[in-house]
């Protein structure tokens, strides 16, 4: 006998409706079962979220091309990864000056225009740091469809692997968080540090995720990176220059 989905309405047999993969819903709502899915659900997301944490850090350009190739319940959406991971990082940065020195809006009117643009660059930074963080991923997938055209990914597979990679370096960002609070006098020791993980940790991803030689991988993935940095600095600088010393 078919069962009659409560949720999309499909006739199905089985536990699960094969239309929308609910479960079979027996009985009314108890108090008990509401609170079981209200930890279930934070505890499945947990152990996704610990799950791909530490699968990135091993092995991120494989779970990439798994994430591709079809498996997509195995591995948290990379989207909600990168935007968890930007919100966390955001609050952090914006509440606890992670970035170097911070509300230098006085120096916008400085006579010296070395330091006036310093101070814009400074408040651009802080007051769009999650904007930043989320336009420069599909600038640097965009470099990276067009330097790896022949690996044979196209744009959307290129934008799911960066994603997956960006959202992790953000999360290294969260994890050294505690040294770039309480060493903010030298905190451009610690964004070097940073700056050296992140590239260290994207040349081991592309070698990875495209599969070709490495060297070849390194001096193209360079590319990607210093032409990805200079359009997020030029329109970072653009801004600043229209709107913020004017």
């Amino acid at each position: 006998m078919d069962t009659i989905c409560k949720n999309c309405g499909n006739a199905f047999q089985g536990k699960y409706c094969n239309q929308c993969g609910q479960k079979v819903i027996e009985g009314r709502l108890s108090l008990g079962e509401f609170f079981h899915k209200f930890v279930h659900s934070f505890t499945h997301v947990d152990k996704g979220l610990l799950l791909l944490a530490k699968e990135l850090f091993i092995r991120p350009g494989i779970v990439a091309r798994e994430y591709i190739e079809g498996k997509r319940a195995k591995y948290f959406n990379p989207l909600q990864y990168l935007i968890l991971l930007v919100a966390v990082s955001t609050f952090l940065t914006l509440n606890y000056d992670l970035l170097g020195p911070k509300n230098l809006q006085g120096l916008l009117n400085s006579t010296d225009p070395q330091v006036r643009f310093r101070a814009g660059m400074s408040n651009f930074f802080y007051k769009y740091f999650n904007l930043v963080l989320f336009a420069s991923v599909p600038v640097v997938a965009f470099f990276s469809w067009l330097m790896f055209r022949k690996s044979g990914f196209n744009f959307a597979e290129n934008l799911v692997f960066v994603s997956f990679i960006s959202a992790q370096r953000t999360l290294f960002f969260i994890i050294i968080s505690p040294l770039l609070y309480f060493t903010k006098s030298y905190w451009y020791i610690s964004i070097g540090l940073y700056y050296l993980f992140w590239i260290v940790y994207f040349i081991y991803a592309y070698i990875q995720f495209y599969q070709q030689g490495k060297l070849l991988t390194v001096i193209k993935y360079i590319g990607v990176f210093i032409l990805s940095f200079l359009i997020v600095q030029s329109v970072a600088m653009g801004f600043v220059y229209l709107f913020m010393l004017k």
